[in-house]
C-alpha cells in the first residue's frame, strides 16, 4: 500500500491523467489545511472566501459574489444568510429594482477576516515552501492556462 503523501509513479492515462490526479490531490489537501486553519475562527473556507471578496469590493450583488469566488459555491444565498445571521455581512435591496440585493461586509466581518487571514496566509506559505518565488509564479501561470481551458465561455 502507498503512503498517503506518495503519488503513483506510473502514468496509466498519460501525462494529463497524472497532472489531473496530482492537481485534484493537492487541491483536496490544500482545502483541508485551510479548513483546519479556519476552525479556531469558526469560519468555513467558503465563508472566508466570501468575506475576502466583499472586503476587496466592499459592496456586491449576490450573483457577483458567486462569480468572484475561486471555487464552486452552489448556494451563495445560503452562505450569505449564515454570514448575515452572525453579523459579518449586511444586505440591502436596491431602491430602484427590488429584485437586486446588495451585500456588504460589516466591521465585525472585517475584524474576523483580519484575525483569520494570518492563519490562511501561513497555510499558503507552508503549501508552497518547496517552491521558489519564480516557481510559484510559473505554477500560477500554468494553472491559469488550465483554468482558461475549462472556464465557461
Amino acid at each position: 500500500m502507498t503512503a498517503p503523501h506518495t503519488l503513483p509513479a506510473s502514468e496509466p492515462h498519460g501525462p494529463s491523467g497524472r497532472a489531473s490526479y496530482v492537481l485534484q490531490r493537492a487541491s483536496a489537501l490544500f482545502e483541508r489545511a485551510v479548513s483546519r486553519a479556519l476552525e479556531p475562527h469558526n469560519l468555513t473556507t467558503g465563508q472566508f472566501s466570501v468575506l475576502e471578496v466583499l472586503a476587496e469590493a466592499d459592496t456586491l450583488g449576490c450573483s457577483e459574489v458567486g462569480k468572484r469566488l475561486a471555487g464552486p459555491s452552489p448556494d451563495v444565498t445560503r452562505l450569505l444568510d449564515r454570514l448575515e445571521s452572525v453579523g459579518l455581512v449586511s444586505r440591502e435591496r436596491d431602491k430602484e429594482d427590488r429584485r437586486v440585493v446588495y451585500t456588504k461586509i460589516t466591521d465585525a466581518g472585517r475584524e474576523l477576516l483580519r484575525s483569520a487571514a494570518p492563519a490562511v496566509r501561513a497555510t499558503e506559505q507552508r503549501a508552497f515552501l518547496a517552491l521558489s518565488d519564480s516557481e510559484q509564479r510559473e505554477l500560477a501561470r500554468l494553472l491559469s492556462a488550465v483554468h482558461g481551458n475549462l472556464a465557461e465561455r
